[in-house]
């Protein structure tokens, strides 16, 4: 009876704490053994859109967004970019965000475009960063991402996500939320809150 009691109460007291939101670490990947290997988010070889070095360090104490996207879309990455606008001004007072957006149209998008279009989200710099690499390093990039990306058979797109990946401070992905959803990205704007704090 006793020992009734006390696993009782155990669970009284842990069930207190169950307002704090825990979210799971999904950067990881099973190995020939099937267990999880979890790794971190790193960054070589990038420049950003003010043709700046961009590398792992830049992430350092910093809770970020991610996604994939190129400026002459015609299709997502319009409303991605507004969806994307919107979680960066209800976040303007936390200095630990960024968002980091990756081109895929290595060929158009330079620094220069790059800067051009971050220019006009009014967005200051320091909370959002525009990348780009060579082929090969995006294409990795979008592999720690969980994603991938292609061109249209016709060369005028490209196949990619409208998701972003949220990362905490220790450049783990703890979440995936799909930007034209909009209660998505209600979630989004309060698990980075989680995270900062």
């Amino acid at each position: 009876m006793k020992i009734l009691k006390i696993a009782i109460l155990l669970i009284l007291v842990s069930s207190c704490d169950s307002d704090e939101k825990i979210l799971p670490i999904l950067s990881f990947k099973i190995n020939d053994e099937g267990f999880k290997e979890y790794y971190t988010i790193t960054y070589d070889g990038y420049i950003n859109q003010f043709n700046d070095n961009f590398t792992t360090e830049n992430l350092r104490g910093k809770v970020c967004t991610a996604n994939f996207f190129f400026t002459r879309c015609p299709s997502i990455c319009p409303p991605m970019r507004l969806e994307l606008i919107k979680v960066a001004d209800a976040l303007e007072e936390y200095e630990d965000f960024m968002m980091i957006s990756h081109t895929i149209d290595m060929d158009h998008d330079t620094a220069d475009v790059l800067y051009t279009y971050w220019e006009a989200t009014g967005i200051p710099a320091e909370t959002w960063q525009f990348l780009r690499a060579s082929e090969a390093n995006t294409k990795a990039q979008a592999k720690q991402f969980m994603t991938n990306f292609r061109p249209n058979e016709d060369g005028s797109d490209f196949y990619h996500s409208s998701y972003v990946a949220l990362i905490d401070k220790k450049q783990q992905i703890r979440g995936f939320y799909n930007t034209s959803i909009p209660i998505e990205m209600e979630r989004l704007i309060e698990d980075i809150k989680v995270l900062v704090d």
